[in-house]
């Protein structure tokens, strides 16, 4: 993917505590931490969330909570175990991510593509697929095609098909990138 002026970089200062420096003046931190969830944000806004399909909202801290509505990137993998991918066994995208109205882009892994289509991101602008689970292109067309501010679309082997279909159908304005070593 093409660099992004916001992806961060993490520097542990002198107390142990994480920052995350997001240039440009922003004062970046993880808000919180526990188990297969982490929260960033900027100013102590939510920022960027990294989770897997058994996040709860109720273990976040009431203060973030509040603000996860603009939250602007999301990372959702199905879970870290390999016991699933084994089996071909993907996840459905949780129906929670409507909650998230700011979100501009969306990573998933090992996800069944088909709950694109209950999904209404207005903001989206990168889409990025990996292990993705496809049975019917012509309704994920129709809906990557609803993603107005959709630009960029990263994607693994497993999405080939789909983003072929999707290029002969779309003139432009979105980029496509085949990610490397994918799994």
């Amino acid at each position: 993917m093409e660099k992004d002026n916001n992806e961060g970089r993490s520097i542990i200062k002198g107390s142990g505590m994480l920052h995350v420096n997001w240039g440009d003046e922003k004062n970046g931190s993880v808000l919180f931490f526990q188990g297969e969830t982490i929260l960033l944000g900027i100013c102590n806004v939510p920022f960027a969330l990294y989770t897997t399909t058994r996040f709860d909202r109720n273990t976040l801290p009431n203060e973030h909570v509040k603000h996860l509505d603009q939250l602007e990137k999301l990372f959702l993998t199905g879970d870290y175990s390999s016991r699933r991918v084994k089996e071909n066994s993907p996840y459905d995208i949780p129906l929670w991510i409507n909650d998230l109205e700011n979100i501009s882009l969306l990573y998933l892994d090992h996800f069944d593509l088909i709950g694109l289509t209950n999904l209404r991101i207005k903001n989206l602008k990168t889409l990025v697929l990996k292990n993705a689970h496809i049975i019917d292109i012509p309704n994920l067309l129709i809906e990557l095609l609803t993603y107005k501010n959709l630009t960029h679309i990263a994607y693994d082997a497993s999405c080939i098909p789909l983003i072929n279909q999707l290029r002969k159908h779309h003139a432009g304005g979105i980029t496509f990138e085949l990610l490397d070593g994918s799994s």
